[in-house]
């Protein structure tokens, strides 16, 4: 039976919500860090890139679905603590002191819930794929595999010329 209780519906537009809340909150950071100057269309359009970057990335929007429940949870827990020391006399200027204990909370808690998804989702060798059979083992950790992989040596090049680059534009000249 179909209630307008039934929030199961919501579920299509969870990657609208999350960009919406991307959106904000890395303008709200970029903002108030004052990385890009005065220029507030600046600091729009960097979240504005930042957002797009989260929803093509099927694992973030994934870790950012189990994370926000959790957020939630922290941010109404440090709602009713801080209700319960405004009836104790306290006031505005003493919570600030505790704004770092909430970053380092949030940031555990995205850690956590980060390191759960990506289990949660990675086949590894010797778990179970869907059909019942044991993934075999394949050679993740040698080395030289990854070292001497094509990819891994253009990055290496890569990185190596605009090493040089660098060090040759930025030494002094005689």
């Amino acid at each position: 039976m179909a209630t307008f209780l039934d929030l199961t519906g919501l579920e299509q537009f969870s990657k609208v919500f999350i960009f919406i809340l991307v959106i904000v909150v890395a303008y709200a950071l970029i903002s108030n860090s004052n990385i890009s100057g005065t220029a507030k269309w600046i600091s729009w359009l960097i979240a504005l890139i930042i957002a797009i970057f989260v929803i093509l990335s099927d694992a973030v929007t994934m870790i950012l679905k189990g994370i926000i429940p959790w957020v939630g949870i922290l941010f109404v827990f440090v709602i009713f603590i801080m209700i319960a020391g405004k009836t104790m006399g306290a006031g505005g200027k003493d919570f600030m002191e505790f704004k770092w204990v909430l970053l380092v909370l949030t940031i555990v808690v995205f850690l956590i819930a980060a390191a759960f998804t990506i289990r949660e989702n990675a086949k590894l060798p010797g778990d179970i794929d869907e059909d019942g059979n044991v993934i075999e083992d394949k050679d993740y950790v040698s080395t030289s595999n990854f070292l001497f992989h094509p990819t891994m040596l253009g990055i290496i090049f890569i990185l190596l010329v605009g090493i040089f680059t660098v060090a040759l534009l930025a030494g002094k000249s005689s």
